[in-house]
């Protein structure tokens, strides 16, 4: 199944960003993921970097799973499912361990809601009828 894969590699980006915001904390155990810390604004940063992902990954993958189980072409599904990825790599970078990069925001926003939209369109457009 075509969902889980990207379930399964955006969970582990979640468990990424879920560390960074451990280690910005103050946790001992994770003080080697601290790096560049300037206090509560890298705090701040990765805090909404790991939001953002919960934010916006379950309705990709709800409307994921709905495409692949109503027959959308794998190669598709790939290709929403990389472009979903890499622009939450970049969004996830760029607040999660960078201290400013508009690039890696406005691309990683413009490409998460790409992504979202066309697969809410083409779920829309196979039900819908």
């Amino acid at each position: 199944m075509i969902t889980g894969t990207y379930a399964s590699l955006l969970a582990l980006l979640l468990v990424t960003l879920s560390c960074r915001v451990i280690a910005l904390r103050g946790t001992p155990i994770f003080k080697w993921f601290a790096f560049g810390n300037d206090g509560e604004e890298s705090l701040r940063r990765a805090i909404r970097g790991h939001g953002n992902l919960i934010e916006y990954a379950p309705i990709f993958l709800i409307l994921m799973l709905v495409a692949e189980t109503g027959g959308l072409k794998e190669t598709a599904l790939h290709s929403y499912g990389i472009v979903f990825l890499v622009a939450r790599l970049m969004h996830g970078l760029c607040f999660g361990f960078l201290k400013h990069s508009p690039i890696l925001r406005v691309g990683g926003t413009a490409l998460t809601l790409g992504s979202i939209l066309g697969l809410a369109v083409l779920v829309l457009m196979r039900y819908a009828a």
